[in-house]
């Protein structure tokens, strides 16, 4: 398999001229690279440029970013039926693009948490509901906006909150290393969907233990307390969703 060290802008300004445009690619890229222009280096090999078109117009797209500080591993994965391809980022250097089989794609992204020092477990995903979650109160949410209105940090906000839930308090000042993950699914031929689909979710290492913050139903930040294994149990899920939704789409266009 073809194996490449490019910088994102550029690996764009092949695919876009070697597309014809951005018309296909799904929305992640679209937005990160949003007027590529023309190369600056030459074209790469066929088999190089076939490795970059596929991930970049991958139909389902699974990003899994760690922060520790200043620094962000990502990797993005293009799930297709049968093969899923790589873009590994580690802050501003440049960025490795490979091909690998579906069933390696657990283990890459367990490989990026363990270097990040996350906290994991076997899989276990953790169901809680959005009305659980613990978050502001009303007037604790006017006490934070206020708080920031006067222009103090995030940190310093959550500090002048009373009565607040200690755990809340850990998992809006926590420290340690925070994952995202986010699934995004669009189908330009808008047979399987007519919109793009975007979920995500957050996990920050406090203090107390581990958090979690889905997209809210309801205003405000709602956080749960989970442990290790709701990571890996919540990757599975969203990835076996990601490819079943390639496999749709590829079904769709074979139907034609």
């Amino acid at each position: 398999m073809p194996q490449v060290i490019a910088a994102l802008d550029e690996a764009a300004r092949w695919a876009a001229e070697a597309a014809a445009g951005t018309r296909t690619w799904n929305p992640v890229y679209r937005s990160l690279a949003a007027d590529p222009g023309p190369p600056v280096t030459s074209p790469p090999d066929p088999a190089v440029l076939d490795l970059v078109l596929r991930q970049l117009t991958a139909p389902a797209l699974l990003v899994a970013a760690v922060t520790d500080g200043p620094r962000t591993r990502r990797l993005r994965c293009g799930l297709t039926p049968g093969s899923a391809t790589l873009e590994r980022s580690d802050g501003e250097e440049l960025s490795q693009w490979s091909s690998i089989d579906v069933q390696d794609v657990p283990a890459r992204i367990t490989e990026l948490l363990e270097e990040a020092g996350m906290d994991l477990a076997p899989p276990r995903l953790s169901i809680r509901r959005d009305t659980d979650a613990r978050r502001f109160t009303p007037s604790q949410h006017r006490t934070v906006s206020a708080a920031l209105g006067r222009g103090l940090s995030p940190e310093q906000a959550v500090a002048e909150v009373p009565d607040l839930d200690e755990s809340l308090r850990d998992a809006l000042t926590a420290g340690g290393p925070r994952l995202s993950l986010a699934l995004t699914l669009h189908d330009p031929r808008r047979r399987v969907t007519e919109e793009p689909v975007t979920w995500s979710c957050l996990w920050v290492s406090g203090q107390r233990g581990l958090y979690r913050t889905d997209r809210p139903t309801r205003p405000g930040p709602g956080v749960h307390a989970v442990n290790g294994g709701d990571v890996l149990g919540t990757v599975l899920p969203v990835l076996e969703q990601g490819l079943r939704f390639a496999a749709a789409c590829a079904a769709s266009g074979s139907a034609q």
